[in-house]
């Protein structure tokens, strides 16, 4: 995303910090993985149809900046803000929980100002960050029905844009990929060049990827680093654009973008993309081409969530090569090593259909 600046005086300093995962929070914490794409990997050959390990966990690259109040000051209700008004000592009550991580004291504090106070000039800020308490909480439901509250009741509050994208957000972790689409848009709409606007274009596209609807996810992955130069999804986006193509059956084209994710040095997606070139030549039948991404994985990423996947299809193109004493040894290291995975069934089975 695209560091914003802020200048509101009456705002409560802003914590700016970036977690390594795929979310935002207003203040830090929620360190989870996004869930697994629900899009199956595109088979390598007739027949073939195992689904990879992919996971975003900690260290993901997916990170959001917001603010801890993201212009609290400017809401939609009119009134001044009185420092020593109750409801006001309220909110500095909560956001002091929010900024100290307890999300679960900062949320009833929220709720209560929002039922006890309807005229309160912090009463926008309040829903909103009860929101953002409950997506850090993991409570994606409750994070949802309380961004709805708010925009509901105050349709054009300076925290739509951060509203709507939040509540796509929530959706999306709970795999509810079409209605998370909308928000994603709606937030844009909100705010164009605001604080969210790369984050949801990234998800807007994200998601349609999960959704399957790999033209349209495309036609948003490919454009979005023109788009929105410098933002800290542009290796995101690569990522999935060359996912998507890949998934589409263009493994020529997959290996452009997945190429171009190498260009971003601290990229969590390094493993993956490395994993997916190798997919690709595969494909494309370059097989010592392939041999050698699925050999950097394993030698550069050990223990990484792709380990047992390169294995496997380092087997397997070593089948395609006749090369039985490498293949053999593989499928040992993956019996050794994961003796649960169904890549070790999977590569057993293949060398020995294979003549090894």
């Amino acid at each position: 995303m695209n560091t914003p600046t802020y200048a509101h005086p009456l705002v409560a300093p802003r914590v700016l910090l970036t977690l390594g995962l795929g979310l935002a929070v207003a203040a830090p914490g929620c360190i989870e993985p996004d869930p697994v794409g629900g899009s199956a990997s595109a088979s390598a050959s007739a027949g073939d149809t195992d689904t990879d390990t992919d996971t975003e966990g900690a260290g993901s690259g997916e990170t959001d900046e917001g603010g801890t109040t993201d212009g609290g000051a400017e809401t939609d209700t009119g009134g001044a803000i009185d420092p020593n008004a109750a409801d006001e000592q309220l909110f500095q009550q909560a956001l002091a929980l929010y900024n100290a991580l307890d999300y679960a004291g900062a949320a009833p504090l929220f709720l209560q100002l929002w039922t006890d106070y309807p005229e309160s000039p912090r009463r926008d800020n309040a829903g909103y960050l009860r929101g953002r308490c409950f997506y850090a909480l993991l409570d994606f439901a409750g994070a949802a029905a309380s961004f709805s509250d708010v925009l509901a009741a105050y349709p054009a509050t300076v925290f739509a844009a951060a509203a709507n994208y939040f509540w796509g957000r929530s959706l999306f972790r709970e795999t509810q990929f079409a209605a998370a689409i909308p928000k994603f848009e709606a937030s844009i709409a909100a705010d164009a060049a605001g604080t969210y606007a790369d984050n949801a274009e990234y998800y807007r596209g994200r998601t349609r990827y999960e959704l399957g609807e790999y033209a349209a996810a495309e036609s948003i992955l490919a454009s979005f680093e023109a788009s929105y130069a410098g933002s800290s999804y542009a290796d995101n986006a690569a990522y999935y654009l060359g996912r998507t193509r890949f998934a589409a059956g263009d493994p020529t084209g997959a290996k452009i973008a997945l190429t171009h994710v190498l260009d971003f040095a601290g990229s969590i997606y390094l493993d993956n993309a490395r994993y997916y070139l190798g997919r690709s030549e595969y494909v494309l039948g370059a097989l010592p081409s392939a041999l050698t991404w699925f050999e950097s994985v394993v030698a550069m990423f050990p223990g990484g969530a792709y380990e047992d996947n390169a294995l496997y299809w380092s087997v397997r193109t070593d089948v395609d090569l006749a090369d039985c004493p490498a293949a053999n040894a593989l499928v040992g290291d993956l019996q050794a090593n994961f003796p649960g995975s169904t890549f070790t069934i999977k590569a057993q089975e293949y060398a020995v259909q294979g003549g090894c």
